[in-house]
């Protein structure tokens, strides 16, 4: 495939940079036109992004309705709704210390932003990223993966029928491209990838004191009490596991099981796949298939180090290379040392670790990164509470599973290794903005109570303040 070459590269950079001072002047109503604008090209397009997807994923139609066209115009839908009263200044009350000043943020766009996504949700990240960068009142250059031809070929389709290359640009690129835009000063960089990439982007960023939100990964793990319905937990988190064949950030990684559970909840995930994907998932409609063949060989090598080392296969298994199909798998006695417990899965396959106390779970999972996301799933709001308390996560739900990523009110956005910073809706929105403070004062100076020279009364004026506000 060809790319654009560093000199293209630069070619787009400096347009955007001359432009950007006039598109952070647009209007909240000409911003909101630009979104509907984009909602009915992706309306209009919705049968192409879908044969794009199956090329690129196997992907059903419904499941790309699902998780990837449903995500960007609901996502769309509440920027557009909202983005009138986002815009506006927002009064952060009144100071009796300060009654002569209006104090309140303004919100001003970031300027020129790099928004960098991964190919694991091709259609859904940079369209859902790039409606709050556009939001805002942001130029942007869209960096898609290479892994995702098909779709990123309906994505920049779409784009360029709705933005001109001076506001929005789409490029395509490996390392070498990356890098280069990595050296050019942007005035956010927003990334969605693993933590080792997510450090080289903040070491780029660092050397501009760039503005970054991280959105990462890590092991997410589900947590379960021996209280739950075993059958209405196991199809919950066989959806959310083998949804997109587990190439998933938020996907429960693996999941801490009490030990009393151990018979009844592996002959269920038995019975549940084969209910979900019949006796041949490789034959299923609604299956996924592994993005490429070095993501393929990698979960092969990983599973088949986990048997040598003693792991059980509970259900699945199978595997072709031709097709690049990992059959759903459920896998039990896993090394810590196999790669399936100390990097993020990002495929069908599913570890159980048993425990006997709650608090082996939480230690179990407390001795490993902040994931980006924690499931919990228990009737006993005690219980469900304990864990959110002494564990830390980029988002926590409970008895369900990647529905929080949906929530139009809730942030999404990791801790630590599994991220910095918050996306979507108004956090969004607020990621791509600078809340600029503006104190106005009315009338009588306060400043002019501290005029030189310090005197006497100055003193008095100090201390009354201490004693009334200090």
């Amino acid at each position: 495939m060809e790319y654009p070459s560093l000199s293209e590269i630069d070619k787009i950079y400096a347009l955007q940079q001359k432009n950007t001072a006039e598109i952070k002047q647009l209007p909240a109503s000409k911003r909101e036109q630009l979104l509907r604008k984009l909602l009915t090209k992706i309306k209009e397009a919705e049968n192409e992004i879908q044969a794009a997807l199956y090329q690129d994923f196997h992907k059903s139609a419904l499941e790309s309705t699902i998780t990837e066209i449903l995500a960007v115009e609901m996502e769309l839908k509440h920027i557009i709704k909202n983005i009138g009263k986002w815009t506006k200044d927002k009064s952060v009350g009144w100071s009796a210390m300060f009654t002569n000043v209006k104090a309140y943020l303004h919100y001003e766009p970031k300027g020129h932003v790099l928004i960098i996504t991964p190919w694991n949700y091709p259609f859904q990240l940079p369209l859902v990223h790039l409606a709050a960068c556009i939001a805002a009142g942001n130029t942007a250059i869209l960096k898609l993966s290479e892994f995702s031809p098909h779709t990123n070929r309906i994505v920049k389709k779409i784009l360029q029928e709705v933005f001109p290359e001076d506001h929005v640009a789409v490029l395509e690129g490996e390392v070498k491209e990356t890098t280069h835009l990595l050296s050019l000063r942007f005035d956010h960089i927003h990334f969605t990838g693993s933590p080792a990439v997510g450090k080289i982007i903040m070491e780029a960023a660092s050397k501009n004191l760039t503005d970054i939100t991280l959105e990462l990964g890590g092991k997410s793990p589900a947590v379960l009490d021996r209280n739950i319905n075993v059958r209405r937990v196991v199809q919950n988190l066989i959806w959310a596991k083998f949804v997109n064949a587990g190439q998933t950030c938020i996907a429960p990684d693996y999941v801490l099981v009490p030990r009393q559970l151990k018979s009844e909840i592996e002959q269920v995930f038995r019975e549940e796949l084969r209910e979900a994907f019949g006796r041949d998932a490789i034959n299923s409609p609604d299956y996924a298939r592994i993005i490429n063949k070095k993501q393929f060989d990698r979960l092969v090598e990983a599973l088949t180090d986990a048997k040598h080392l003693g792991a059980q296969v509970i259900s699945g298994g199978a595997t072709d290379e031709k097709e690049l199909y990992i059959e759903p798998t459920v896998i039990g006695q896993v090394a810590m040392t196999n790669s399936l417990m100390t990097e993020e899965i990002f495929g069908p396959i599913f570890p159980i670790v048993y425990y006997s106390q709650i608090d082996e779970a939480i230690k179990f999972i407390n001795d490993r990164e902040k994931p980006l996301a924690l499931y919990v799933f228990s009737n006993d709001g005690i219980f469900n509470k304990h864990v959110i308390r002494y564990t830390s996560a980029g988002s926590t739900c409970i008895n369900d599973a990647l529905i929080q990523i949906m929530h139009p009110k809730l942030p999404f956005g990791g801790v630590n290794n599994s991220g910095i910073g918050q996306s979507t809706g108004w956090y969004g929105f607020r990621a791509f903005s600078h809340e600029r403070a503006v104190a106005d004062a009315k009338g009588f100076p306060l400043s002019k109570m501290f005029w030189f020279p310090y005197s006497e009364r100055t003193h008095k004026f100090v201390q009354w303040i201490r004693k009334i506000f200090g």
